[in-house]
């Protein structure tokens, strides 16, 4: 009779720690959208890596996908999804419901890079990552300034940050709806230098790369850094994309 006790106990006991676990690593749920491309198909890899490492220190359950069929059945499942270097053109009418439906209901949407580029114009997708990608120069050092410091995404970086990546150009980008939360020097690169004899036009002594808003009842963060895989083991570029998270997921922080 004991014997039987002190297994049901131990049982028991193992059940509830293990409840106990699970329910710790799922405080919030990420899903992980990408498209393989030319330019940035050797992200995928290191992204997902990176990404799984966030989830276990942060205890949040990480998903990934590249079947636009999986945001009709997962987004209503998950409470972020980030669009890695994918866009609007591989959605179809279906899956863009699908992504207005997740808003709606108060959904967080984090934009890195390629997200802002695309063929088609898509208002409502373009609206939602806050702008629409131009063009860019050549791959360059340049410095990073931060206008808001007071926000999850930019916490931890200096006023100043100097990298490496591709500055994007944007069209319909409307400043009076956006927070901007990092600008970028055009005096520190050479933003007239394109991959062609034609000189670049660059976006003048305000030139966003990342912001945030409230978008179709959720939460939006972009980011235009983040074009090479090394930046997915850069401490600070995963803290930036961190902090976007947080703040999409919390409906009560507005900073």
């Amino acid at each position: 009779m004991m014997k039987s006790f002190t297994i049901k106990y131990l049982l028991l006991t193992i059940s509830f720690l293990t409840m106990m676990k699970t329910n710790a690593q799922d405080q919030f749920s990420v899903l992980l959208y990408t498209q393989h491309d030319t330019w940035h198909y050797n992200n995928i890899p290191v992204a997902i890596q990176a990404f799984e490492e966030m989830a276990k220190e942060h205890q949040f359950k990480f998903n990934w996908t590249q079947r636009p069929n999986d945001l009709i059945t997962k987004l209503p499942k998950h409470d972020v999804v980030i669009f890695m270097n994918a866009n609007a053109d591989s959605l179809k009418t279906k899956h863009m419901i699908a992504l207005k439906v997740f808003m709606k209901r108060g959904g967080g949407f984090v934009g890195i890079h390629g997200t802002s580029d695309g063929k088609n114009d898509n208002s409502w997708f373009d609206g939602l990552v806050g702008a629409k990608f131009v063009n860019h120069p050549k791959l360059q050092a340049a410095i990073v300034k931060v206008e808001n410091n007071d926000f999850p995404a930019t916490w931890h970086l200096p006023n100043k940050w100097l990298r490496s990546d591709e500055w994007y150009n944007f069209k319909n980008i409307n400043l009076e709806k956006l927070n901007i939360l990092l600008t970028v020097d055009e005096a520190s690169y050479d933003f007239t230098e394109g991959y062609d004899n034609i000189p670049l036009k660059g976006m003048g002594e305000k030139h966003p790369i990342s912001w945030n808003q409230e978008y179709g009842g959720g939460k939006s963060f972009y980011t235009a850094l983040g074009h090479k895989p090394e930046s997915y083991k850069d401490k600070n570029f995963l803290n930036h994309i961190f902090g976007g998270i947080y703040w999409v997921l919390n409906k009560n922080k507005q900073y």
